[in-house]
């Protein structure tokens, strides 16, 4: 029976992550249960998944985000638009973000990966959609849609923690096979980092040349709250 049960999660799992169907239309069998929409409701999750995480032992201070500035309609319609809201603690390191959720790669220490260590929590939905969008842009059209359109980029922080929230809700790891700009930071003097999981399902971090466009290699964004003053 066990296994049955399993089997069918799994399974509501990959519908959900692979938008066929959406996780708002199962709250019809569950009764009484709303799902989080809450905004103190989904800090206290986010600051629970860290814990369980090792973040207090890791980081070495008492885990306290920021009040979530996403308003209750705006958690509902990112639920309802597939995405997912993250908040990235102020003051953690790469290497301290691989080693609570078991990243490997010679990028979390190689002094030529500049490293993005947000100073203020930083809360941003995004898409969590299981591949890439804009397949074929260069790192450049990365960088200038991304200010243009007011969006939040990458950092190879901000993709490693997502890739770990996905995992946890949904069971499944986006970008396999896929790979994915790293606007945030740079890689030596004129390169940019692409990250995802290569055909043996290992994760993988590349210098590249931003110059570069690839079937294979997309992006993805995040987005503020309404009525957030853009930083870029």
């Amino acid at each position: 029976m066990g296994t049955v049960k399993e089997g069918i999660l799994s399974c509501l799992d990959y519908l959900i992550a692979t938008n066929e169907i959406k996780s708002t239309e199962l709250k019809r069998y569950i009764a009484g249960t709303a799902g989080i929409e809450e905004t103190d409701e989904l800090r206290n999750n986010l600051e629970e998944w860290y814990r369980c995480a090792g973040f207090e032992h890791i980081v070495g201070r008492k885990l306290v985000l920021s009040e979530c500035p996403f308003t209750k309609q705006e958690i509902i319609e990112a639920t309802e638009n597939d995405e997912i809201i993250l908040c990235i603690p102020r003051d953690v390191s790469r290497q301290q973000i691989a080693d609570m959720f078991g990243f490997k790669s010679w990028a979390v220490s190689d002094k030529l990966a500049t490293q993005v260590v947000e100073k203020e929590d930083l809360w941003f939905k995004t898409s969590r959609s299981l591949k890439p969008v804009d397949m074929k842009i260069t790192g450049w059209e990365l960088v200038e849609k991304t200010k243009e359109l007011k969006k939040i980029g990458y950092s190879l922080e901000r993709y490693m923690i997502f890739i770990a929230r996905i995992r946890y809700l949904y069971g499944v790891t986006p970008d396999q096979e896929y790979w994915v700009w790293i606007p945030q930071g740079r890689y030596d003097r004129s390169g940019m980092l692409i990250a995802g999981f290569d055909r043996t399902g290992n994760f993988n971090v590349h210098g590249w040349m931003p110059q570069f466009s690839g079937s294979f290699l997309g992006a993805r964004y995040g987005e503020y709250p309404n009525n957030t003053v853009y930083l870029s």
